[in-house]
């Protein structure tokens, strides 16, 4: 009797002591993956903000476009710029509206390009 009694002892410790390593094993699985994922999800930002200062463009605000053509009655909601070739500036293509004249308020989609001179946007050709 006295025999079963150790040796279901042994069993009940031997078991304990497996949860208990088994427990701990996969908390610090979770501490080292957390931390992994940690340390992923970083360079991830880091890179996605790399890759934007990479492709951004200097291009102008819809109130700037808007400006740089004013005197010609019209004004712009840009809908995309790229840098042009060859020579400094951008071209923008977007929506052109009459801001004056019979015309006003009539819209159309239109491509323009504007390079930045002493710090404002203008129009070029």
């Amino acid at each position: 009797m006295a025999i079963a009694k150790s040796y279901h002892g042994a069993v009940i410790a031997a078991a304990s002591a497996f949860l208990v390593g088994t427990a701990g094993g996969y908390g610090i699985n979770e501490m080292v993956g957390s931390s992994q994922t940690t340390d992923l999800e970083r360079e991830i930002a880091r890179l996605k903000e790399e890759a934007q200062r990479k492709t951004h463009v200097d291009a102008p605000s819809d109130e700037e476009a808007s400006a740089a053509i004013a005197k010609s009655g019209r004004s712009m909601r840009i809908s995309e710029c790229k840098p042009r070739q060859a020579v400094p500036g951008v071209t923008c293509t977007g929506i052109i509206i009459t801001t004056t004249g019979s015309f006003a308020g009539a819209t159309q989609p239109g491509v323009l390009s504007f390079a930045k001179i002493g710090g404002t946007w203008a129009q070029i050709q």
